[in-house]
């Protein structure tokens, strides 16, 4: 089974403070050994297993960003209290890794929010905001890794940013900036569209089928009456025809109905092929007001929705969306069960040892990918032990989780 690549990425606001002087450093280990606590969770399937786990117990440290060309090349943004840098793996261990000379030249500042996207075709995209000093202004940033050398990628001048690559080739990139705008890259030069709502962008496999996914305020809904106030929202969805944005409506039935009829959002799309898309969101309640201008939770359920080339809709009883890892502690099979993932081996903490007050430790995930052509998964994060006084860590991580078990 191989998976299917989704826009499923778990976001903890990403921060490189610079990607520079880490040298070539000491291939790492992949972890700690697993404990007797590790192995398969009561349900039949297997717990998380480590690929790298950081030395650093300092918090904060986390591996913010990840980006997997394949089982023998992925890439990951590590914050520590030191240094933060750019780790590289060559199929059996996570090197540190220095990006050249000119590249930290040409960024010619501080570079935070850093993002890594794999690209279809091998090569490698970073991005960033650089800040060049005290009282400077912020700009983008871009480079490209074509598996053996790095380019700077000059970006469309007056954009306030670009979000993470949608890499479908060396002359295919999309990214989304500001507002309702997502760029097109062709190799020479960028291109803005616009964008009928803010959103996040998703292909097939092939790279020939591009989905925007956001929201729209609801339809007869009337704006919040203050900045605190919840909004009424819906999904909307949008198809690039190689001219434009056409909207595929979602009609409001499909996911506001039986009582959770205020606001519902996509939380996750896979295009399987041209013209198959699944998407999974939630719908809610309207949030009571509390005081203070706070409100209560909104009661929320979930929904799953179908593409089938000609419109969107409620899927058969006999169709399911896509295996995929949905969170540290979730997956969903093919069939569309939901099972637990089991946590990863305890990691030692400050003593070297996994003490009693360690194993309260949490696996805390910024990231799932999926790794082209297989059924892994691989994401980033961090686990972490707190409200313990001195004996209290954190550290970056790296793991992976095999869908078929």
């Amino acid at each position: 089974m191989s998976l299917p690549r989704s826009v499923l990425r778990m976001s903890a606001g990403l921060l490189l403070a610079s990607v520079c002087g880490c040298g070539a450093g000491t291939p790492r280990p992949a972890g700690p050994s697993p404990s007797a606590s590790a192995g398969r969770t009561g349900d039949g399937h297997d717990a998380w297993s480590y690929s790298y786990v950081s030395d650093e117990f300092t918090y904060g440290t986390n591996i913010d960003d990840i980006a997997v060309v394949s089982t023998k090349d992925a890439w990951a943004a590590l914050r520590t209290s030191a240094e933060p840098s750019l780790l590289r793996y060559d199929g059996s261990a996570w090197r540190p890794y220095e990006l050249p000379g000119g590249i930290v030249e040409a960024a010619g500042g501080r570079m935070e929010r850093v993002t890594l996207t794999a690209g279809r075709s091998g090569d490698l995209w970073l991005t960033a905001s650089v800040t060049p000093g005290p009282g400077g202004t912020g700009r983008s940033f871009a480079a490209r890794f074509d598996g053996a050398d790095w380019h700077v990628v000059p970006l469309p001048g007056g954009t306030e940013g670009v979000g993470s690559p949608l890499a479908l080739g060396p002359a295919d990139v999309w990214s989304v900036g500001s507002g309702r705008t997502a760029w097109h890259w062709n190799g020479r030069g960028w291109a803005a569209t616009a964008l009928p709502f803010e959103a996040r962008l998703v292909a097939d496999p092939t790279g020939t089928d591009v989905w925007a996914v956001g929201t729209d305020r609801k339809t007869g809904a009337e704006p919040p009456p203050h900045e605190d106030a919840p909004d009424a929202r819906q999904p909307a969805t949008a198809r690039w025809d190689g001219t434009r944005w056409r909207r595929v409506p979602i009609p409001t039935a499909l996911t506001l109905n039986g009582g959770y009829d205020f606001s519902s959002w996509i939380t996750s799309t896979t295009v399987v092929a041209p013209g198959e898309v699944w998407a999974t969101g939630v719908a809610g309640t309207e949030p009571q007001p509390i005081e203070d201008g706070d409100y209560y939770p909104a009661d929320q359920r979930p929904f799953t929705l179908h593409f089938d080339g000609t419109r969107w809709r409620v899927p058969r009883s006999d169709e399911h969306p896509p295996a995929a890892v949905l969170s540290a502690g979730k997956m969903r099979d093919e069939e569309g069960r939901t099972h637990r993932i089991g946590r990863p081996p305890y990691a030692p903490g400050v003593t070297g040892k996994v003490t009693a007050a360690d194993r309260k430790q949490k696996l805390w995930l910024d990231e799932i990918t999926p790794v082209p052509g297989t059924d892994e998964v691989w994401a980033a994060g961090r686990v972490e032990l707190g409200a313990h006084g001195y004996v209290n860590f954190t550290r970056a991580v790296v793991v992976r989780y095999r869908l078929d078990g």
